[in-house]
């Protein structure tokens, strides 16, 4: 085997890929990219590239990529952050609605749910009429701080056959309160249904 086969045969292993161009190095086309962006940049706010040779245009594009690294990490923290606490469930007090509950019968609530302008106060006025209904009735204690977990868990062991319905009863509620969902006629069905199971007198 004579020179240049030999080195031709050496030249062939993976190693030497760059020097033989059979493989493209990345860093050197991000680098690449990087400057036309800058000469770019440059050229249109009437500024000269700084010229200092391949070591001084190495040296920016490589601050500009540990920049551009550090944005995109802070960008996924936030919106991983972001996804992480949507997936959290709020809990929401009576504290909204708890002036409501003192200063209104169960009559008057339903009468303000029948009448009300949209669907959404209607439910709203639904769900009131409910727990001031059990709290009458001692199956619950409503307080400010109670939220829907606390009052099923007294359901539960006061009355449980009523913990069904006012799960769909607070569900609806959410949904069209909360959620600014509209309602489907079957689940209006079972909200209407529902309803009369907690207040018997429910129209």
């Amino acid at each position: 085997m004579n020179f240049y086969d030999a080195m031709n045969e050496v030249l062939e292993m993976r190693r030497y890929d760059f020097l033989t161009e059979r493989r493209v190095d990345i860093r050197e086309l991000i680098f690449e990219f990087i400057y036309r962006v800058l000469n770019w940049f440059f050229d249109n706010v009437n500024i000269s590239m700084p010229y200092g040779g391949v070591q001084h245009v190495n040296l920016v594009a490589t601050i500009f990529s540990v920049v551009a690294v550090i944005i995109v990490a802070i960008a996924a923290f936030v919106l991983i952050r972001s996804w992480l606490r949507s997936r959290v469930p709020q809990e929401h007090t009576l504290d909204d609605i708890f002036e409501e509950l003192r200063t209104h019968t169960v009559a008057e609530l339903l009468e303000l749910s029948k009448n009300s302008p949209n669907l959404r106060t209607s439910v709203r006025f639904k769900y009131i009429a409910a727990i001031l209904y059990l709290n009458e009735r001692d199956i619950i204690e409503i307080k400010p701080s109670a939220t829907n977990a606390i009052i099923l868990r007294q359901i539960r062991s006061a009355a449980p056959k009523l913990s069904a319905p006012f799960s769909q009863i607070a569900h609806a509620f959410h949904l069209a309160w909360f959620g600014h969902k509209d309602l489907s006629g079957d689940e209006l069905e079972t909200l209407s249904t529902a309803v009369s199971e907690v207040i018997p007198h429910a129209k």
